[in-house]
């Protein structure tokens, strides 16, 4: 992903450091085919909220899941509490 979408990982990189807002939506594949779409949003005060949508996903639970971080230095930094 990091390389596909450098611009955008690089906005969410800005936001943190200046105290902005940002969001970055991914898609992807499962290994079967189904696509797992996420949600990143930064808030102005430095929490970054997950959201991922794995409702097309046929060998899931087939529901919305949320973690979020508190004070994420960068997106790899990801250690989310559901």
């Amino acid at each position: 992903m990091q390389k596909q979408a450098a611009r955008e990982i690089a906005c969410l990189q800005r936001a943190l450091k200046n105290g902005e807002s940002a969001e970055l939506k991914v898609a992807y594949p499962t290994v079967e085919g189904d696509p797992i779409r996420e949600y990143y949003r930064l808030t102005p005060q430095g929490r970054l909220e997950v959201y991922t949508d794995s409702t097309d996903d046929h060998y899931s639970d087939q529901k919305w899941s949320f973690a979020e971080c508190y004070t994420p230095e960068w997106l790899a930094e990801i250690s989310c509490d559901p």
